[in-house]
């Protein structure tokens, strides 16, 4: 399967810091990473990790930094041959993480913005699944080549009017937003951190729990991980309860470690299966 994710590709600037230093003062740290970032790339690089093929559709500020985190995404296979660069400020977030793994990001959007719904369209017909990240709606367009078509819209969810998609991935605040709104979807999955998450069908509803891990480091990706490891288990296996047990393992995975692209691989997914598989109940 080759999955396409359109979005973003950030410099992410992550430092461990749980409040601001007031003026005047200094602040020491032991985490302080430039890293590639942004939840295209986060969902392109956990999509490679589990097995399956991606490349990123995405514009780009002309940037030494950004070239320089770019290749290390093509290090991890993910195919960049559709990503643009443009004499704009490249994408960046500064991300202040706090010792209990929550964290709060600063944006600036760059060239990102830039991406339009005629640079997906003249990719229709050469990817199994295409997923949205993080873009306006406005960008999202159902590819009738592609087998799955997603949409994760993040802090786009409150410009949602009209959708159409196989599957919209939310949490519970942004599953407000929409409420009323005309959102044609075969499965609307609920991310609910802590509590787990949940699938909305015609026929039915499924709630999966979190895994436990000992240590939550940083949650940062955690949500794209989960996007990533749902389309690639449903869009082999056709089968929710199983790409919610997946999905589930690799995000809380995820969160003991640095960084967007800190996913699992699906060695180290499958290694935890084999112990234990979170539950799902379904009604």
């Amino acid at each position: 399967m080759i999955h396409l994710a359109v979005g973003r590709f950030n410099i992410d600037i992550i430092v461990k810091l749980d409040s601001i230093p007031p003026i005047d003062s200094s602040h020491m740290t032991d985490v302080l990473e430039i890293m590639p970032g942004g939840a295209a790339t986060n969902y392109a690089v956990a999509v490679t990790k589990l097995g399956h093929s991606a490349k990123l559709l995405a514009k780009v500020g002309k940037s030494e930094v950004v070239r320089s985190l770019m290749e290390k995404v093509v290090e991890l296979g993910v195919g960049l041959e559709y990503v643009e660069e443009l004499n704009e400020k490249p994408s960046a977030t500064l991300i202040f993480l706090r010792g209990d793994g929550t964290l709060s990001m600063v944006r600036r959007l760059g060239a990102s913005i830039l991406l339009t719904r005629e640079d997906v369209k003249r990719r229709f017909g050469l990817f199994d699944v295409i997923h949205f990240a993080s873009v306006s709606p406005n960008v999202v367009v159902r590819d009738p080549y592609a087998k799955l078509v997603s949409y994760d819209p993040g802090p786009q969810a409150k410009n949602i009017e009209s959708i159409d998609v196989d599957i919209l991935y939310i949490n519970e605040k942004e599953y407000e937003m929409i409420e009323g709104k005309n959102i044609k979807a075969r499965f609307i999955v609920i991310k609910m951190g802590k509590k787990g998450a949940k699938i909305i069908t015609e026929t039915e509803e499924c709630s999966v729990e979190p895994i436990q891990v000992e240590k939550v480091v940083d949650t940062t990706g955690a949500g794209d991980t989960f996007d990533a490891a749902f389309n690639v288990t449903y869009s082999e296996e056709k089968d929710i309860i199983k790409s919610l047990q997946v999905a589930s393992v690799a995000s809380g995975l995820k969160v003991t470690k640095i960084g967007g692209i800190s996913s699992p691989t699906l060695e180290e997914v499958r290694e935890y299966l084999r112990k234990k598989k979170p539950n799902v109940i379904c009604k």
